[in-house]
């Protein structure tokens, strides 16, 4: 396909490829569309297949303009990149088309892979301070499992205290109306947050009585309506419970798991928060490496990129919050709050993204067959799943093999950075 091509540079990641397909192409794929859909075209008062051509033509023009210049452009902006070694990334965005039967001239805004400039990413100097397990972490998840298995026992004999349960009905009133009752409900008495209005007022209370709670809701508080605005609930204490904690002794760890003794637990629990701890460490060692690469490469950033990256963050961050209970009407409204701090982690992930993707080019490297072998390992001890479960999963599914296989080749790069670097702690 001869086609008539101009480019003009828009900025470093984004030409503008002005493209004329000959009449003879055009003229040619219409002949083609109109030939392959006339032996099945049913037209009223011809055999099928057996219909003058300009008859299938009058019956079928809409499709076949739809059609056709589908494929045309598709087509043509295949040969144009090819021709003009044009290195594309992302989807082309079409304009100012001209079409009939006998032309077609079109636009399109294409973003090109930018070149990346880095002086030097072997024997970076990073400064990490690898974080450690300490005893007030230890005896904090301990605490967690007495707490998880702590017995609630009915008070009888004394009024309501800080710390306690109580079972209660209430219903608010707010601005002379009452959006809210609810029978049974649970309410911890601590003083902090918002329930510390209900630890002050409902001290001393006892089981059967009934007080009102005033309160001044927060500015920031979800229900906007009552944000900012004094309430009253007029809550029932029905029974008062207690939380009885077990103690910590040999028969305790008997009973979270298959431990003989409350040491055995203790190094368990400390082995695992080593390990939570050393993947956080890893973590914040890579983002140190990123942080170091950012500032010794220059280069333009494709901002459709960056948006098509924005677009994937902004989605998930909804889905989350309304996984947290949120309406979708309110998830989209936090999400748009965020939006330009996303669009920072949008374009920092994009930029990074390159920046590997451009040393694994310098240096030659690849994922390889045992690459993958030990990731789907990794993957069947973290999910407890089969060997052949795993591979299975990820060899039958294209889009799933090529993802892992850019997590792989991002990780091959960012661990040989790191064993090239000079990593110390910060002096003190």
């Amino acid at each position: 396909m001869k086609l008539k091509i101009h480019v003009k540079n828009i900025s470093a990641c984004e030409k503008k490829l002005s493209i004329d397909v000959p009449e003879e192409v055009v003229t040619d794929e219409f002949n083609q569309f109109y030939e392959a859909i006339s032996k099945r075209a049913k037209i009223p008062g011809f055999r099928p297949g057996h219909a003058p051509r300009n008859v299938v033509a009058l019956h079928y023009k809409d499709a076949a303009k739809s059609e056709v210049l589908k494929e045309l452009v598709f087509k043509s902006l295949q040969n144009a990149v090819e021709t003009e070694e044009i290195s594309l990334i992302g989807n082309p965005k079409v304009e100012n088309v001209d079409f009939a039967e006998t032309r077609l001239k079109f636009d399109a805004l294409v973003e090109v892979r930018p070149k990346v400039k880095i002086d030097r990413y072997a024997g970076l100097e990073i400064k990490h301070e690898p974080l450690k397990v300490n005893d007030d972490e230890l005896r904090e998840a301990i605490q967690k499992l007495q707490d998880a298995r702590g017995k609630f026992v009915v008070i009888e004999n004394r009024p309501v205290q800080e710390g306690d349960f109580i079972i209660c009905d209430y219903s608010l009133e707010v601005n002379g109306k009452s959006p809210e009752k609810k029978v049974g409900e649970w309410i911890e008495l601590r003083r902090e947050g918002f329930l510390k209005y209900f630890t002050e007022q409902l001290t001393g209370a006892q089981a059967g009585e009934s007080r009102t709670v005033s309160v001044t809701f927060p500015k920031d508080y979800p229900q906007k309506e009552w944000a900012d605005q004094p309430g009253k609930f007029l809550v029932q204490v029905k029974e008062i419970k207690e939380k009885k904690l077990p103690e910590l002794n040999d028969e305790f760890a008997r009973e979270v798991g298959e431990y003989q003794t409350l040491e055995e637990l203790r190094t368990s629990i400390r082995k695992e928060l080593e390990k939570n701890k050393h993947e956080e460490n890893d973590s914040r060692l890579d983002e140190a490496i990123y942080d170091e690469l950012i500032k010794r490469s220059k280069f333009d950033v494709p901002q459709g990129i960056v948006e098509d990256r924005l677009k994937h963050l902004l989605e998930d961050r909804i889905e989350m919050f309304k996984r947290y209970g949120m309406s979708e009407e309110a998830a989209k409204e936090e999400g748009e709050k965020l939006k330009k701090t996303l669009h920072s982690q949008a374009e920092r992930e994009v930029r990074i993204s390159f920046i590997v993707d451009e040393i694994g080019k310098r240096e030659n490297l690849e994922v390889l067959e045992h690459d993958f072998e030990e990731q789907y390992r990794k993957i069947s001890e973290r999910f407890r799943r089969s060997m052949d479960e795993i591979k299975s999963y990820y060899e039958q599914d294209e889009h799933r093999k090529r993802s892992l296989h850019a997590q792989l080749d991002h990780q091959k790069v960012i661990r040989w950075v790191r064993e090239k670097a000079n990593i110390k702690a910060p002096k003190a």
